[in-house]
């Protein structure tokens, strides 16, 4: 979500504000040298929800929603482009998904429940997790839902000596990074 700086504000007062952390709003503000020096007007992401399942919602940007694109196309709801740009297409795709799905609110709003919904991993993980294969998932499927690289899998997993082979009921390791 974006917000724009007011009047008195302060990295810590925002990050009170918004129940998030002066880093993590860092952490995506690369824009921002020097955290004691913010101007009413400047615009400023505000990371929300989790790290790795923030709150997305029309508008937003970046590598988080191309993510969450990709698994809506993997569920099957046409997102338009994975480009990173949460427009008029992946809003319908949402929408459309959270009306599929009982236990969600049709907010139209990438909340945590959604992202669960569309097989996020988006807690906290031991350093390594193990993962069952299910049917129909690949390298590239599973390295999404879990926000690593398909390279950080194979690294840790050198049974796997073709990436494009793997098997449902197959255990492999997961990183947590």
């Amino acid at each position: 979500m974006t917000y724009i700086v007011q009047s008195g504000d302060t990295l810590y007062k925002i990050a009170q504000k918004f129940k998030t952390s002066v880093d993590f709003i860092l952490s995506t503000n690369p824009q921002i040298t020097n955290p004691n020096l913010i101007y009413p007007g400047d615009t400023i992401v505000i990371p929300t929800g989790t790290e790795k399942c923030p709150l997305l919602r029309q508008g937003d940007r970046g590598p988080a929603v191309n993510r969450f694109q990709t698994l809506l196309q993997i569920a099957r709801f046409n997102p338009g482009p994975i480009d990173g740009i949460f427009g008029p297409k992946t809003q319908a795709a949402l929408v459309a998904f959270q009306f599929s799905q009982k236990e969600l609110d049709r907010t139209g709003v990438a909340d945590e429940d959604t992202w669960t919904a569309l097989g996020a991993e988006c807690g906290p993980r031991p350093e390594v997790a193990n993962y069952t294969v299910r049917p129909g998932d690949s390298l590239f499927i599973i390295s999404t839902r879990f926000n690593v690289s398909i390279q950080s899998i194979l690294n840790i997993n050198p049974e796997i000596t073709n990436p494009n082979v793997i098997s449902a009921g197959q255990v492999i390791k997961i990183p947590a990074n």
